[in-house]
């Protein structure tokens, strides 16, 4: 797969991407929300640079924060999660690896069960990361791994500092989750409540 990945991902389009982003932090890490981690992720691998991971709309990150915090532990549920804060940002980077249909990531090795693999299980993503990485690309655009919207994952020592996500005013504080919106909702027309 090395070289052979390596001119495939060397001959991708490399496009602009303009909007507004999300992310939920730990609320003791919001002043290094927009800085990124090299703990590992889908897009790179622990220790070999720093990703910011954000994602839109707002349903797909909620989704990651249940696919991240609640679902790999037993007996977890939402209201024992920590306190999170949901970071809005506004993102105008250029060089960015667009894997969002179904052609462009299959030219380049990866396969639906790639993106959407459990936590940790990451290893084609991060080669592929990696690889983009090493040619310059400034991130990579992909279908969110839930199937609700979209991951933007940003190489931090890549950008230029024009290019660096700016955070916009107005943060949420999640006391406790929000509901999952993977899980559909029964809806009482009659009393216009909801259970899930």
């Amino acid at each position: 797969m090395g070289r052979d990945i390596s001119e495939a991902v060397a001959r991708a389009p490399r496009i602009e991407v303009h909007g507004i982003f999300e992310r939920h932090v730990a609320t003791k890490w919001v002043p290094r929300a927009l800085e990124g981690s090299a703990a590992g992720g889908r897009w790179g691998a622990e220790g070999e640079f720093a990703v910011i991971y954000l994602g839109r709309p707002t349903a797909a990150v909620v989704a990651e924060a249940y696919r991240h915090l609640v679902d790999p532990i037993e007996g977890m549920t939402p209201e024992r999660v920590r306190g999170r804060r949901l970071i809005s940002a506004k993102v105008d980077v250029t060089g960015v690896l667009d894997l969002r249909d179904r052609r462009s990531w299959r030219s380049l090795g990866i396969t639906e069960d790639d993106l959407t693999s459990d936590v940790g299980d990451y290893e084609a993503c991060q080669l592929l990361g990696s690889v983009a990485h090493q040619l310059g690309f400034h991130g990579v655009l992909a279908p969110a791994a839930t199937g609700l919207g979209e991951t933007l994952a940003l190489f931090v020592d890549l950008l230029p500092s024009e290019e660096l996500p700016v955070a916009l005013g107005g943060p949420v504080d999640w006391l406790v989750l929000p509901p999952d919106p993977r899980r559909l909702r029964v809806v009482d027309l009659k009393s216009g409540t909801g259970e899930a």
